[in-house]
């Protein structure tokens, strides 16, 4: 009978160590291990998701206080973050846009980003990255991010009559035309040239085109051969670092004319149409503009 009892509670015994849920058995016998509360705590601490586990940016484009900035198809808003966003909803705030579109890499690390409206010159945008768990509501969004950027101010009506701010204002609000390899910007209206590489201005300088009933022609052009020191029949001068627009050399671009003497003509009409369809430039812009263009380089002239 006493050993019925005595199996009886050692297997109620071994069923409440077991709901317990901490077993050590020695042998026949088992005892009950308490679990410390420190345990317990660690373990819902693992379970609730911190804040500081987070998507954080990594880097931005346009730099936050960014200036001049030109948004485009070809040159967007681009978000790296430090780790992927998978487990997260990314809410994009650009104020005042009002509606974004955006397209994220196979790991959701970087978002392009491109308000649909088109951008205002001269105008100061700020923009906010929002993030909640996927099994969040949308009122749980949390603000992991803000920048600023202000767009490029619109083209002066006016040009500088200083021929050296000028430049300065021809390198800054020339937007490029060609985002891919180099090509040359003539701006007849202003009278300079904008060298771009990859759609950034290199540099900038001041023309002489063609005077009135001699217009250099507007349009799309190639360089299609140079030379260091070409020589003009037509008009018995020297016309140095030569890049000729035509193939049949009819006009094109090149360092201020000499006469075979050495005496160079025209350095002070710079920023005026004078030539007779070419584009001037000046000693040591010419040679820059040179050594910088391959044959092939686009030239466009407006």
């Amino acid at each position: 009978m006493n050993n019925v009892i005595n199996k009886s509670m050692r297997a109620g015994l071994l069923v409440t160590l077991i709901a317990g849920g901490v077993l050590c058995v020695y042998g026949l016998q088992a005892r009950v291990i308490k679990a410390p509360t420190a345990v317990v705590k660690s373990i819902q601490t693992e379970i609730s998701l911190p804040a500081s586990i987070f998507p954080s940016v990594k880097s931005i484009t346009p730099k936050d206080k960014g200036e001049d900035v030109v948004l485009d198809i070809e040159d967007p808003i681009v978000v790296d973050f430090d780790n992927s966003t998978k487990d997260f909803f990314i809410k994009f705030v650009i104020d005042p846009f009002s509606e974004v579109a955006y397209e994220n890499n196979p790991e959701k690390t970087q978002f392009r980003l491109l308000p649909k409206d088109k951008s205002i010159d001269g105008q100061n945008y700020t923009m906010a990255i929002y993030a909640k768990y996927r099994n969040e509501s949308d009122d749980s969004y949390k603000k992991i991010f803000e920048s600023n950027f202000e767009t490029l101010p619109p083209a002066p009506v006016t040009w500088e009559k200083d021929l050296s701010l000028r430049v300065e204002q021809a390198k800054r609000y020339t937007r490029p035309k060609i985002k891919e390899g180099k090509y040359i910007d003539i701006n007849l209206a202003s009278q300079t040239m904008v060298i771009f590489d990859q759609g950034v201005a290199a540099d900038a300088f001041i023309i002489s085109s063609g005077k009135r009933g001699l217009e250099t022609p507007k349009g799309t052009y190639q360089i299609r051969n140079k030379a260091t020191r070409a020589w003009s029949k037509a008009y018995g001068l020297f016309m140095p670092y030569w890049m000729a627009l035509v193939p049949d050399g009819k006009f094109g671009i090149h360092e201020l004319p000499e006469w075979p003497d050495g005496y160079k003509e025209g350095a002070n009409h710079l920023g005026t149409p004078v030539s007779h369809g070419c584009v001037r430039l000046g000693v040591g812009p010419a040679k820059e503009v040179y050594d910088w263009a391959e044959i092939s380089t686009t030239v466009i002239v407006y």
